[in-house]
């Protein structure tokens, strides 16, 4: 009988990437060793360390947020400030209104060169402080006199004032005269004054301008210009000792402020920053004088 022959098994290969469980881990690979910087003396000339580049980014943000910190803790500390200087001295804004206005002379002359005007005025402005606590320091004044026509005003003489100080809750009277001599104006204009003259119904107006300060206690602030400018005033009203309208008061030549009392609390913005310059200015003095 024929001997048997051995069945074989086949041979079963490994998938890419097996592992047997029961083999040993595989070791860790060590790593690199670092390399040492050469000592300056080894180094080659002109080429410097490696250097770690702090970000310009993270720079600028910071700088930002601490320059917002620092506006927004300068904006709550004028705002205290404001505030309690409001409360405290209830700040009003001086009025100013035309006491008395006239024409003591008027001539025009006409001639073969032209017409010329000779006028002379007399005017008085009533300037009330109706602060309890803050004293008025107004600088010397320019004071201009214009006639209302309707081809254009035309100036009829200028005068200067010196300055004063105005005492709490005072009513002072500032009272000048001008004078224009010789002065050159249209034909038709001089005989439309001087009927208007005639008749008192010639117009005036009057244009102020000063700088004024605040006093409270014995701090000073600095002086800021202002302008008054009163509406053209006929002479019957001038001299008629009745009560005339009030002038308005222009603050750093372009900002118009009616003054009346009693405003609202955007007028009086520009008094409540005066007088917080002096709250801030007494409080550094009197920290520096503590200090040393």
């Amino acid at each position: 009988m024929a001997e048997a022959k051995p069945t074989l098994k086949p041979v079963i290969h490994k998938p890419p990437g097996y592992r047997d469980p029961e083999a040993p881990p595989p070791p860790v690979p060590k790593a690199p060793p670092r390399r040492r910087p050469l000592p300056p003396s080894f180094r080659q000339p002109g080429k410097p360390l490696p250097r770690r580049h702090r970000s310009r980014r993270s720079c600028c943000c910071r700088l930002c947020c601490w320059a917002s910190v620092v506006v927004l803790a300068l904006a709550a500390l004028i705002a205290v400030a404001a505030g309690l200087a409001y409360l405290w001295f209830q700040p009003r804004l001086p009025s100013f209104r035309l006491e008395s206005l006239n024409a003591t002379r008027l001539r025009v002359s006409s001639r073969p060169d032209g017409t010329f005007l000779d006028v002379s005025t007399s005017v008085g402005i009533l300037v009330s402080n109706p602060n309890g606590k803050i004293v008025l320091e107004y600088g010397d004044w320019e004071a201009r006199v214009r006639v209302a026509d309707d081809d254009g005003d035309v100036d009829v003489g200028a005068a200067e004032v010196a300055g004063f100080e105005q005492g709490r809750r005072n009513r002072t009277v500032v009272r000048f005269k001008t004078a224009a001599k010789a002065m050159a104006v249209d034909e038709v204009a001089g005989g439309r004054i001087q009927a208007g003259f005639r008749r008192k119904e010639m117009k005036l107006g009057v244009n102020l301008r000063s700088r004024v300060g605040l006093r409270v206690g014995g701090s000073s602030t600095g002086k800021l210009p202002i302008r008054v400018g009163c509406s053209p005033v006929s002479l019957k009203q001038g001299v008629s000792h009745g009560t005339l309208p009030l002038c308005r008061l222009y603050l750093f030549r372009w900002c118009v402020l009616f003054t009346k009392i009693g405003l609202g609390v955007m007028s009086k913005q520009p008094v409540t920053l005066a007088l917080i310059h002096i709250i801030v200015s007494k409080s550094f003095f009197t920290l520096t004088r503590d200090a040393f």
